[in-house]
């Protein structure tokens, strides 16, 4: 089974454009952006997955959990999630909390996720040193793991000095539920794995990917941890009309907000080498896109595959129609097939 989940930029109405910030033009973007994700769950979406990023009209998201917040009082069944916090921006002790309380708006249908960040553009221009982000994110990463393992709390280091606090509301996770992480390399991989966490990644072709999956796998193997395929994310750009000439003409027609965007994961040099790569393109019918995404998701053993598909500039009803075709006819497709849990089988598969 591969479940569909929603992967969301919230870019904003021509968003290199000075009209773009006007207090028109964004509220604008986030009433139809809400009125899309409740269709999501009608559609047979699985989840809803939202990224943080910061300064540019491109990604409308610096505080994704008050996006999930309203949708928690908006929706019923589908689960939501972040892909994720960029911890090195947070105070650890106020993102345990926060995780938290969504745990509880949303009735156990949250799952946090956590992420270096896209590259050291945000993080300095919010003004860290770069040689912070990562000792800052691992504490604020730390902190939450004992959050969501006890209501009280000691964590000590050059970030956090809090001795037996109590952390309230106390955040749970149902069976089945864990922390994503957006890793990149195989080293990050082991990182999530060995914790036990679930990890989610992009961009890059499908061997890369697959081999990223086999070493979460061959480290979650090594902790004595077992892995199943909802345990691995995989994030690619998807567009999907009645017919292969239909969808490949209105992408083409519409403007790639990642081509002509100076912001966000664009300022990360090796992201940016990827992140044109044909594989990290699903663009058709119902039953091309499918396919397509079902071949990726074997290749690495990936259960859950998460759908970016307002990364260009479509027209509001084009974007939905997309969304409503992916909700209906490519998510019964992948829910049906199966998917490789070891790495032998996954080879077998690919």
């Amino acid at each position: 089974m591969i479940e569909t989940w929603g992967f969301f930029l919230i870019p904003a109405r021509n968003p290199w454009e000075e009209t773009a910030v006007s207090r028109e033009s964004i509220q604008s973007s986030y009433d139809s952006y809400m009125d899309l994700w409740c269709k999501c769950e009608q559609w047979g979406f699985d989840g809803l997955a939202f990224a943080e990023h910061h300064f540019h009209a491109i990604s409308l998201s610096p505080s994704p959990h008050l996006l999930v917040a309203s949708l928690a009082a908006r929706t019923k069944r589908i689960k939501l999630a972040m892909m994720g916090s960029v911890l090195a921006l947070h105070d650890g002790r106020r993102h345990a909390e926060e995780v938290g309380m969504l745990t509880y708006l949303s009735h156990g249908r949250f799952e946090p996720g956590i992420a270096p960040g896209a590259g050291d553009h945000e993080a300095v221009l919010s003004g860290l040193d770069s040689s912070q982000i990562r000792p800052r994110y691992y504490s604020a990463a730390d902190l939450l793991a004992k959050a969501l393992a006890d209501h009280r709390v000691t964590h000590q280091d050059s970030f956090s000095n809090l001795k037996n606090v109590h952390i309230v509301p106390h955040a749970w996770l149902r069976p089945g539920q864990s922390v994503w992480v957006t890793a990149m390399s195989p080293d990050s991989a082991a990182w999530t794995a060995e914790r036990g966490y679930k990890m989610v990644t992009s961009w890059a072709p499908t061997p890369f990917v697959a081999a990223l999956a086999d070493r979460y796998r061959a480290a979650a193997d090594a902790a004595g941890r077992k892995v199943n395929p909802s345990m691995l994310g995989l994030r690619r750009r998807v567009f999907v009309a009645e017919t292969d000439s239909e969808a490949r003409e209105r992408f083409e027609a519409a403007q790639d907000l990642l081509k002509v965007s100076d912001g966000y994961e664009t300022m990360d040099e090796n992201i940016r080498k990827m992140m044109h790569h044909p594989d990290d393109f699903a663009i058709g019918s119902p039953e091309t896109v499918a396919e397509k995404l079902i071949s990726q998701c074997r290749a690495g053993g990936y259960g859950v595959m998460l759908c970016l598909m307002d990364n260009s500039q479509f027209e509001p009803a084009v974007l939905a129609r997309s969304f409503e075709l992916t909700g209906t006819r490519v998510a019964p497709l992948l829910r049906s097939a199966e998917v490789g849990t070891k790495p032998s089988m996954v080879a077998a598969a690919s």
